[in-house]
């Protein structure tokens, strides 16, 4: 891997000359061309380092555990933040880590593709995809001479990425293995993750599945550190900070927020009667619909889920206009389960 006609093909790019050369490496060049990336020189810059967030401190104990398997093999591996920021790095070999101080990749470089053009980390956090990088398909010449391998690490509980593990070694001694490698890590970082996910965590994730499941709207669910986005609601590019904020503001008994002049939610907070525990807001657009009276207030003895479930019932008996035949194809139930909870439910 990594052969002559690499730095060929990146020769010709940068002469502006027609090119052929793996489509995805192409396109990270391209965008590494449009960001104004230096590919003759590092001049990368540097920020501090989260050295409290949950991703570097469990994927370093993971990644350290598993590391032992590549010793001996001239092996460096790193993790990096959401953003492409290195946070920590481990080398095999005192020579790997001097060589790496050398080219800037360490701790505290920003290395996403808009600082430092196409790497392995730098395509893993913009395509949200495992890449592969060998020697001069790199787009800074300093460092043709690795190879790296990266992949995002998916949050369990927000589905959203968190970071990126990184595989890299010198470009000679590349091969797939090194693919096979960096998604053992990140299985493990995910794994790890997962279990060390608090009670309320997972309250939160099951409140969010129970109301994606039976709506239409783009499903939010946030606290005060924690946000869960649905597919549906990824491109309205909501602020968690800013949501729990309004939702904080509009207090206890809210059942639908205000979010732009365009957007609005609705309230479902995951534990009823309470929103210190998170809220799932259903996002639509278009002007709100009243609730039916009786779902404003709450039941006794309903558990979370089963408030949830009633408060999407009566949103969509709301949007619907009460034609019940509608209701049940929207949320996919049989006209005789609808009733059953609608009797349940007190929404008759």
């Amino acid at each position: 891997m990594g052969t002559a006609s690499s730095l060929a093909a990146w020769e010709r790019f940068q002469s502006g000359s027609p090119v052929r050369a793996r489509p995805d490496i192409l396109e990270s060049w391209r965008r590494s061309r449009r960001h104004g990336v230096d590919p003759d020189r590092l001049a990368l810059t540097h920020t501090d380092i989260d050295e409290e967030s949950p991703f570097l401190r469990i994927g370093r104990r993971v990644v350290e555990k598993m590391a032992d398997l590549l010793v001996g093999n001239s092996t460096s591996l790193a993790l990096a933040d959401s953003a492409g920021t290195v946070s920590w790095r481990w080398d095999s070999e005192r020579s790997v880590a001097k060589s790496l101080d050398h080219v800037d990749f360490g701790p505290g470089s920003r290395v996403g593709e808009p600082m430092a053009g196409t790497n392995g980390i730098g395509m893993a956090t913009t395509t949200k995809r495992a890449a592969l990088v060998v020697g001069a398909e790199h787009y800074k010449q300093p460092w043709h001479s690795w190879a790296c391998a990266a992949a995002p690490v998916i949050d369990p509980i927000t589905r959203r990425a968190v970071g990126t593990v990184n595989v890299a070694c010198r470009a000679e001694d590349a091969n797939h293995l090194l693919l096979v490698a960096v998604r053992a890590l990140v299985s493990g970082v995910e794994t790890a993750l997962g279990e060390a996910a608090t009670a309320r965590q997972r309250r939160m994730l099951d409140a969010h599945m129970s109301l994606s499941s039976t709506t239409s709207g783009a499903v939010v669910t946030v606290d005060s550190h924690t946000m869960i986005v649905a597919d549906s609601a990824a491109g309205l590019n909501l602020n968690r900070a800013e949501l729990w904020e309004l939702v904080k503001e509009s207090g206890v008994g809210t059942t639908e927020v205000a979010l732009t002049d365009e957007l609005h939610a609705r309230v479902y907070p995951v534990s009823p009667g309470r929103i210190d525990d998170g809220v799932v807001l259903v996002v639509r657009r278009g002007v709100p619909r009243s609730l039916p009276v009786s779902a404003m207030a709450p039941l006794p003895n309903l558990t979370p889920l089963e408030e949830a479930e009633r408060k999407v019932i009566a949103d969509a008996l709301a949007e619907c206009g009460g034609n019940k035949t509608e209701v049940a194809t929207r949320l996919g139930l049989s006209r005789g389960t609808l009733y059953d909870r609608l009797r349940r439910y007190r929404l008759t």
